[in-house]
């Protein structure tokens, strides 16, 4: 009977982690904006090395699901680290629903990249790491 009862409880606990890892696969989505109503998928939280691009792709939509083209998407990094990073160009007109930047940093460690679209920002972390290993 003991046994059974903590089976069921581990299937439970095996049910509750899992949704939880799924769950954090979703993308992070803003939306809708103002005056717009535009649906923003945001890049995922990146990992980047030292002087090494990493492209940033927002994906914008309208409410019905359609890629929108020429929406300005702002990519800005705040003041703390912007003697340590840059993002080239850091405003985008959007084409076929997509906006890419690419981001550069000239130091380690963590740093934040804004992206605005209309009345909504949001802060994607970015974890740089010093040089690549040389083999």
């Amino acid at each position: 009977m003991r046994q059974c009862t903590l089976s069921r409880w581990f299937v439970a606990l095996l049910l509750v982690a899992g949704s939880f890892v799924l769950g954090s696969c979703q993308p992070t989505v803003l939306g809708p904006t103002t005056p717009s109503g535009y649906r923003v998928v945001l890049p995922e939280a990146s990992q980047a090395v030292r002087s090494h691009p990493l492209a940033l792709t927002v994906r914008i939509s309208d409410a019905a699901g359609k890629p929108v083209d020429e929406v300005l998407v702002r990519f800005h990094i705040p003041e703390t680290w912007a003697a340590r990073a840059q993002v080239d160009p850091p405003t985008v007109a959007t084409r076929q629903g997509q906006a890419t930047t690419t981001f550069r940093a000239r130091a380690a460690g963590q740093m934040v990249v804004q992206i605005t679209v209309e009345d909504r920002t949001a802060d994607i972390p970015i974890t740089v790491v010093g040089d690549a290993p040389r083999f």
